[in-house]
């Protein structure tokens, strides 16, 4: 350990931490641009020059390691006029856009200056031109004129990514960021050179001029559209996802998140009214309620008559969700399926083959309530319900993008009473007799579990159709329509509270509650105790960056109070 003296303050830390981090852990702010906790540190920005006593020149801090009984200044008049030149220097040949940048509202470069400069420009000659509205590739566009050549998004596809499609060419005042030779910007994590950049150069194509940031409502929440589960934050504006950024999270996606997760919620449809079968059978529009209805007394009829039932629930429902319909099924002897989404593409950054984002913990919680895989007493998958078909009278599917195999399709269309729970108009949905819109994870509050045991709260940025019903409590609404069947919670019932009683059910999920989930998530309970967060260097739970919170956090945070 090292005991270092930062602008008076004493703090130890380990030995090999950079002033950078002792700084943060002080509770003293350097400013920088060029570094990023999860990439290489280049210092070639210099804006984190500090003062170090006994040495005769100012040393970047996001470099230079602290050694015991080091006293550093970063407040000095050596150190105010060093970035205030560097900020000149930086600003020579910036256009003055701020009216018209994307940035604009989250820019460090706005931020820095302010707070370290405010000086009007010496600038007599003419500004040095670059290339402006320049595309990189299918997702992002370059203003090379604002650039102030950090390189982050250059070490982002080198380090991460190791795709190698940025690179610097000429040097000095006409240094630019380009795509290499024969290369465009075109790989599954290119969007997170645009949360990186300090300032606007890089911007998204989706996004760009469309929305100011402080008009969005910003969430954290989880990224549904695979295995991985990424922490996220949902930027929403008028009941629309504008954009979904990656959230800071050491325990599951650190920095990143691949440009599908962030297409997969503003891809993802809202279906506000069903369909029931009317006089002669013929179909007719209807809200989700009348659907739970017309569902509920199949049941009935299926439960006076003696035949069989089945369920088959999306391994992309909520944790609430899969409790609520397999407490159902277990008290009303139906026949329990979990049925996937089709295959993801996997890689060695996020991306898991596991497109669906709850497997894990609709497994745990039907094996708690059904025991193993397959069998009579067990629950079943998609081979299992083609095989069980002629057996059932009813089915309902609760979907969330499951795959419309033929399998699936030919059980949806054999069976005599078929019923779709979904957000969204697909195949299966179209081979039902009866369709009941349902609120899709993102309007509501719920939980899911990733492919690493690790439980998240999704966020509630947009709004349910009042037409539409939450899937837990359609199932609560049915066990009354099929027989007064007695649950251990209601259609009114919270998801905090219906999540309280899946941990008391659930050996997997024991000693979890909302309150103990927070923005960061828990991983599932191991060796008899929850599972431990990453900390801080002081021991406090990592919520943001360590040290410096990414570009696209900083407005997250201020609103946050961070």
């Amino acid at each position: 350990m090292a005991n270092v003296t930062i602008d008076g303050h004493q703090v130890e830390v380990p030995a090999g931490t950079t002033i950078l981090r002792a700084a943060k852990q002080a509770g003293v702010e350097i400013p920088v641009f060029c570094y990023h906790p999860g990439l290489s540190i280049p210092a070639n920005c210099r804006m984190c020059l500090v003062e170090i006593e006994k040495n005769p020149k100012p040393q970047p801090a996001c470099y230079t390691e602290v050694a015991d009984g080091m006293v550093v200044h970063t407040t000095s008049q050596k150190v105010k006029d060093t970035q205030a030149a560097v900020l000149e220097f930086i600003l020579l040949n910036h256009p003055v856009d701020c009216p018209i940048c994307d940035q604009a509202g989250e820019c460090v470069l706005q931020e820095h200056y302010v707070t370290w400069s405010a000086q009007p420009s010496r600038l007599e000659h003419e500004k040095t031109g670059k290339p402006k509205a320049k595309i990189l590739g299918p997702t992002v566009v370059l203003d090379a004129e604002r650039c102030i050549n950090c390189t982050r998004c250059v070490r982002f596809t080198e380090e991460v990514t190791k795709t190698f499609e940025l690179t610097q060419i000429v040097r000095g005042e006409h240094a630019e960021i380009t795509c290499a030779e024969g290369k465009v910007l075109d790989n599954p994590y290119s969007l997170n050179v645009v949360d990186i950049c300090p300032v606007g150069a890089l911007t998204s194509r989706q996004f760009r001029f469309r929305r100011r940031v402080w008009f969005l409502d910003m969430r954290p929440s989880v990224c549904t559209g695979c295995g991985r589960g990424c922490s996220v934050r949902i930027d929403s504006h008028a009941n629309q996802v504008e954009r979904i950024v990656p959230r800071y999270n050491p325990d599951v996606n650190r920095y990143w998140m691949c440009d599908d997760g962030r297409e997969s919620l503003r891809r993802a449809g809202s279906v506000t009214s069903g369909r029931v079968p009317g006089p002669n059978e013929q179909p007719r529009e209807a809200p989700g309620l009348d659907g739970v209805r017309a569902v509920g007394g199949w049941l009935k009829a299926a439960h006076d008559a003696g035949t069989k039932v089945g369920f088959a629930l999306s391994a992309s429902l909520a944790n609430e969700d899969v409790y609520a319909w397999a407490r159902l099924a277990r008290l009303t002897d139906a026949r329990m399926y979990l049925l996937p989404r089709a295959a993801g593409r996997a890689d060695t950054v996020l991306r898991t083959a596991d497109a669906d984002c709850n497997t894990t913990g609709a497994r745990a919680i039907l094996g708690a309530l059904f025991g193993s895989v397959g069998g009579g007493a067990g629950w079943g998958d998609a081979e299992d319900l083609a095989r069980e078909a002629d057996m059932l009278d009813t089915l309902v599917v609760v979907d969330n993008g499951i795959a419309a195999t033929p399998d699936v399709l030919g059980a949806v269309s054999a069976i005599r009473h078929t019923a779709v729970f979904t957000d969204k108009a697909t195949a299966l949905s179209d081979a039902a007799l009866a369709v009941v819109p349902t609120v899709q994870l993102h309007a509501r509050d719920c939980t899911v579990t990733n492919v690493g045991g690790w439980v998240q709260r999704v966020a509630r940025p947009l709004k349910a159709p009042v037409t539409a019903v939450v899937p837990h409590a359609a199932a609560a609404l049915l066990a009354d329509l099929a027989g007064d069947v007695a649950l251990d919670f209601t259609e009114k019932t919270r998801p905090a509270e219906l999540f309280e009683r899946l941990a008391g059910a659930v050996p997997a999920f024991a000693g979890l509650t909302y309150d103990e989930i927070g923005d960061l998530g828990r991983g599932l309970p191991r060796d008899g105790g929850l599972a431990p967060r990453r900390l801080r260097l002081d021991g406090t739970p990592a919520w943001e960056p360590d040290p410096v919170a990414p570009t696209a956090e900083r407005a997250f945070q201020i609103r946050r109070g961070a």
